[in-house]
């Protein structure tokens, strides 16, 4: 009997060190929260940085293009007028006087007529191509200065981030083995709801073979209870988080097909400013899972608000992005009964949660 406390101790211990990083991951998920605006303002910097790389590409090729047409004429107009100057300019009178015939008249008067025209274009279009060398120095400058304040912005969040992610270490200092063995449990159970989400779809595609003719069926549990909650009308409360998958029947459309492509990376951890399957962040997952059905969507939860057409909240189709909070600072991929494929924060998996309260609008990348 004495050796019965020595022998619950470590099992105390054990449940105590659960408790702790249960505790650390809240507190890593508020912070990853605080961290998603600076996270989704660097992604916008990045995003900005290579349009303005690009228009700074552009400029200095035009600007080598014109300087290489502006020496090819100056060189044809020297030797144009070097050759007026040796030989002199031709008497259009007395050119036409010596003529035989009405024809030859013409001939004459069109070939001064030529002459004079030649030189007045290869001179207006020196102006024009020292006009057009201006103004491409002009917009490469204000690029390249666009180009550095976008450089010091991007380098500012990096900071904020790497603090915060810093922050975050020091929460999770010596529960490092019980947080990844929280991560790994929400991921093996995210392999779960794959699992059952694709047999549901299985099945739903078997339920359409049979009844070919319907194209487009309706879905149920929108957000339509989050959308007119501020004018009174009763909350219907959220799914749990351990709510089996309920997919609304697959129609073949870039939507369904996305979201199948979205499954595929359920528990993939998440990384700030990734886009790949080694990591996501929220924007990174759903423009790399559209990437994959050819639709362009940036890295920026800003650029995906106005990369689609929007969607009232009770005409939400799987595939539709979903965005929250009033800076859109989060988004993910609805997957239909009031669900979203999302990429939550720093410490956290790709996963399958319920639309959040703080429900901003949607949009339709197709």
């Amino acid at each position: 009997m004495a050796a019965l406390p020595t022998q619950a101790a470590p099992k105390q211990e054990i449940a105590s060190k659960r408790a702790q990083a249960e505790e650390a991951r809240r507190q890593l998920a508020e912070l990853g929260a605080q961290l998603e605006p600076a996270i989704e303002r660097y992604n916008k910097s990045v995003a900005e940085l290579k349009q303005v790389n690009a228009e700074i590409a552009f400029n200095q090729k035009q600007i080598k293009v014109t300087e290489a047409n502006l020496r090819v004429s100056q060189v044809e107009l020297d030797s144009k007028l070097e050759q007026s100057y040796r030989v002199g300019e031709p008497d259009l009178l007395a050119s036409v006087l010596s003529q035989q015939s009405l024809s030859q008249v013409l001939a004459v008067t069109d070939l001064f007529d030529r002459s004079q025209n030649q030189a007045a274009d290869m001179i207006g279009g020196l102006r024009q191509s020292k006009k057009t060398l201006t103004r491409h120095k002009q917009d490469l400058q204000v690029a390249q200065d666009r180009a550095a304040s976008l450089k010091a912005e991007r380098a500012a969040e990096k900071r904020r981030i790497d603090a915060g992610i810093a922050q975050s270490q020091q929460l999770v200092a010596g529960l490092e083995d019980e947080i990844q063995q929280l991560i790994a449990e929400e991921a093996a159970r995210q392999e779960q709801l794959r699992q059952e989400a694709l047999a549901a779809l299985a099945a739903q595609e078997q339920a359409t073979a049979a009844a070919a003719a319907q194209s487009e069926v309706a879905i149920g549990g929108s957000v339509a209870e989050v959308a007119t909650a501020e004018s009174g009308e009763a909350q219907s409360a959220p799914a749990p988080e351990s709510a089996p998958v309920e997919l609304p029947p697959t129609d073949g459309s870039l939507g369904a097909q996305a979201v199948s492509i979205a499954m595929q990376y359920l528990g993939v951890p998440y990384v700030w400013g990734g886009a790949s399957p080694g990591g996501f962040d929220c924007s990174g997952l759903t423009s790399y899972v559209y990437a994959q059905l050819g639709v362009g969507l940036s890295h920026y939860t800003g650029s995906q608000w106005n990369e689609g057409t929007r969607v009232p909240a009770d005409q939400l189709l799987p595939g539709d992005l979903v965005f929250f909070h009033s800076d859109l600072h989060h988004m993910g991929m609805y997957i239909g009964n009031g669900q979203m494929i999302h990429a939550p924060q720093t410490g956290d998996v790709v996963k399958i949660s319920p639309l959040m309260d703080a429900y901003a609008g949607a949009v339709r990348p197709y």
